[in-house]
C-alpha cells in the first residue's frame, strides 16, 4: 500500500533528521544549502509531513483511529511519568 510505504519512509526522514540535530547541533545549517534550514527547521518539517502521513493513514480506516492514538499517547505520557525525567504536565 502506497499510504503505508509513505509512512515508513516518512519516519525514515524524521530519524535521519533527528540524527543530525544530535550530530552537529539543532541550530547547524547545512553547507551548500539552498534554503538555510537549520537542523531543528528540518526536524520540524519531517515531524510535519510525518503527521501528515498518520492522519492519511486514518482516513484510510486500515484500523488505526484518532481515539486510538490519543489513547496510546496518554499511557506513552503516564509511562514517561514513571520512567523517565522528562518534565511532563499532562
Amino acid at each position: 500500500d502506497v499510504c503505508s510505504s509513505d509512512l515508513q519512509e516518512e519516519c525514515a526522514e524524521v530519524t535521519q533528521a533527528i540524527s543530525k540535530c544530535f550530530r552537529f547541533g539543532p541550530d547547524q545549517v547545512k553547507p551548500n544549502s539552498v534554503n538555510n534550514q537549520t537542523n531543528i527547521q528540518a526536524l520540524q518539517e519531517e515531524l510535519g509531513d510525518l503527521l501528515a502521513m498518520i492522519e492519511l493513514l486514518v482516513d484510510k480506516d486500515v484500523g488505526v483511529t484518532n481515539n486510538g492514538l490519543m489513547k496510546a499517547k496518554k499511557a506513552k505520557f503516564e509511562k514517561l511519568k514513571t520512567w523517565s525525567n522528562i518534565a511532563i504536565n499532562k
